[in-house]
């Protein structure tokens, strides 16, 4: 397989791993942390940072594995397709989505479907768990269609009733 081939293979299996560790650690037992995701900032940074820190610190792990023992050599292709799924999930997520880093602040049509796919994901405490590709269950999208509320820009002021979060 050629090297762009699998960095481009890593890129897609990040969306499903994305979701499962979404689903299943940050919805559980890491709630402890993101939890804060799901509430207004209080500041610059969130407990929830430390995922993206814990995750690219295990892929600088694989990566320099990758490049310093031959053997193990694609680990470094591997680990660059997961940093640029890295990237683009920053990008999508904390510049587009939540308007962490003020960059601009225009709309961007394909862009769009996401933040609302994920503004149901704050509205319910559930469904959809993934970024690039959220899988929306039709029953929430009709159910978000009429609220105005907007959890996405977590001020205190946009919170206008309890955030709660399902931890299962």
């Amino acid at each position: 397989m050629s090297r762009f081939l699998l960095a481009v293979c890593a890129f897609a299996l990040m969306e499903p791993f994305s979701y499962a560790s979404h689903r299943w650690i940050m919805h559980g037992r890491g709630m402890v942390w993101h939890r804060s995701h799901h509430l207004p900032m209080s500041g610059r940074f969130e407990a929830n940072d430390l995922f993206p820190v814990i995750f690219a610190g295990f892929t600088i792990l694989v990566m320099a594995a990758g490049a310093t023992l031959p053997a193990l050599g694609p680990l470094l292709t591997v680990g660059t397709g997961v940093t640029a799924y890295g990237a683009v999930y920053m990008f999508v997520h904390d510049v587009y989505i939540h308007r962490r880093v003020p960059l601009f602040r225009g709309a961007v049509r394909g862009l769009e479907w996401l933040r609302e796919s994920h503004r149901i994901h704050h509205l319910f405490g559930g469904e959809p768990y993934g970024m690039l590709l959220p899988i929306v269950p039709r029953r929430l999208r009709d159910r978000a269609r009429g609220m105005s509320r907007d959890p996405l820009s977590r001020t205190v002021e946009a919170v206008d009733e309890k955030v709660t979060v399902d931890a299962a």
